[in-house]
């Protein structure tokens, strides 16, 4: 095999739990992302025998996932942190994406005569996250923030938005970055699936989403893919793990 090139019949998994890498005990894991949903989460299961793993491991502890193939770049598939874990054999961790953060924050705030990007950004400053938030010159009145969470907020401006500009917007946690928008279907595929090469099975829905299942993929929802030729926009996708590795995904023709 050519250096420095995947060797795609050995997948590789990283996994690691407050700095401590679990890969090597992991029996499986299952990824649930959708850009619809409130938030990203994950099942995780780790051999345990000895009954030692389950006392280290926390609630709130930084959670984070990767995958590929040995020799190639592996890509973050889930960063959050520990929702809760059991103490036995195997020992179960589910996760939580960043979107604890904006559950976790109250507002006590109103504002007025200020476009929903720029009220956005103003209740974003301070979480922690760099922010990717599409300019959108709807000019809100007046919106009071009475005791509310973060992630409420949010979906009030976006509320607004859908309403007054007729379009879709979204919002999405990736590597530390807030994203809010609309759905960019023009961008450059971010990998290739063809019928007979790397496509396991592939279901067309002509009335919501077709469904692809593939091995291993870097591909992540709000991005583009190429199925035969044709481009599809992917609102959802499943990453699971259980002696090598199945992506499937929820996508719609751009």
């Amino acid at each position: 095999m050519p250096e420095n090139l995947p060797n795609f019949f050995k997948p590789v998994i990283n996994v690691l739990v407050d700095g401590v890498d679990y890969s090597l005990f992991t029996a499986e894991f299952n990824i649930l992302s959708d850009l619809r949903g409130k938030a990203d989460t994950c099942r995780i299961m780790l051999e345990d025998y000895e009954g030692t793993r389950g006392e280290v491991i926390a609630k709130g502890n930084p959670l984070t996932l990767k995958w590929g193939y040995q020799g190639g770049n592996l890509t973050e598939i889930f960063r959050g942190v520990v929702l809760d874990s059991n103490h036995s054999d195997p020992l179960e961790i589910r996760g939580i994406d960043y979107n604890t953060v904006l559950n976790a924050t109250r507002i006590i705030q109103t504002y007025q005569d200020d476009t929903v990007s720029g009220i956005m950004k103003a209740l974003l400053i301070g979480t922690g996250l760099e922010l990717e938030i599409e300019d959108c010159e709807v000019t809100v009145d007046r919106i009071p923030f009475f005791n509310r969470t973060l992630r409420e907020c949010i979906d009030s401006l976006t509320e607004i938005a859908n309403r007054e500009t007729g379009e879709e917007h979204f919002d999405y946690i990736r590597d530390g970055v807030f994203h809010w928008g609309k759905k960019d279907l023009q961008q450059s595929p971010a990998a290739v699936f063809t019928t007979g090469i790397n496509i396991i099975d592939f279901q067309l829905n002509e009335d919501g989403l077709s469904e692809l299942l593939t091995m291993i993929s870097p591909v992540q929802y709000s991005q583009v893919v190429q199925i035969d030729s044709e481009n599809y926009f992917v609102e959802k996708a499943e990453y699971s793990w259980n002696n090598g590795g199945r992506t499937r995904m929820g996508v719609h023709p751009c």
